[in-house]
């Protein structure tokens, strides 16, 4: 069982897909049902799905349109939940200790993107170096 298939297992009340999207569009979450771009990289795809899934466990209504504050306040935390689900603030002072400046090495052998893991510590109130 891979990384995506022992997340979506912990959720057995969400339905789960995968689908060709839009190639700028990763993921979108109704109701109960995730939809994730197939498209997408194995790794992109597993970052979609945790955000997604914290858009199932923490947001309501629809929150499509992006200019209102309420909305994007609701993509802010359904993406922060996804995540402190990837690791904990203790999980990663451990491992940024273990890799000391190597942000790319990290994010490899963790199976993210780096500039995912810069946004997993930026939600902890880490800083990085190598920040775009």
């Amino acid at each position: 069982m891979d990384k995506i298939e022992q997340l979506m297992a912990k959720y057995p009340d969400i339905n789960f897909y995968f689908e060709p999207m839009p190639i700028k569009l990763g993921g979108i979450a109704i109701e109960n049902q995730v939809t994730i771009n197939s498209k997408k990289s194995k790794t992109e795809q597993f970052q979609w799905l945790l955000e997604e899934i914290g858009h199932v466990k923490t947001s309501v209504g629809d929150i499509s349109d992006y200019d209102s504050l309420s909305n994007m306040k609701q993509e802010h935390e359904a993406r922060t939940w996804g995540f402190k689900q990837q690791m904990t603030r203790s999980q990663l002072d451990k491992l940024r200790k273990c890799y000391a400046e190597n942000d790319y090495e990290l994010a490899d052998d963790l199976g993210i993107q780096v500039d995912y893991l810069h946004e997993v510590g930026q939600s902890y109130g880490l800083h990085y170096k190598h920040v775009r």
